[in-house]
């Protein structure tokens, strides 16, 4: 049985660091939901780059988490 994925939905998340608790950094997850799947990861990145620069704490990682719908082909 042949099985094909169709992207349909994609998030942007950036990590951020909002402080320090007994010498540990305190991280905080923003996300934005409703990335279209078939956009470039540099361009997701370019967007998360304009995005971190707007938030009041530093962006320690920025992820892509990507939704696949499965069915057979």
């Amino acid at each position: 049985m042949a099985v094909q994925s169709l992207a349909y939905n994609s998030r942007l998340i950036l990590r951020v660091q909002v402080g320090i608790q007994q010498g540990n950094p305190v991280l905080r997850n923003r996300s934005f939901n409703n990335v279209k799947a078939d956009v470039s990861d540099e361009a997701v990145y370019t967007v998360a780059q304009a995005l971190g620069s707007l938030q009041k704490f530093p962006v320690v990682k920025v992820i892509r988490t990507n939704d696949e719908e499965l069915s057979e082909a």
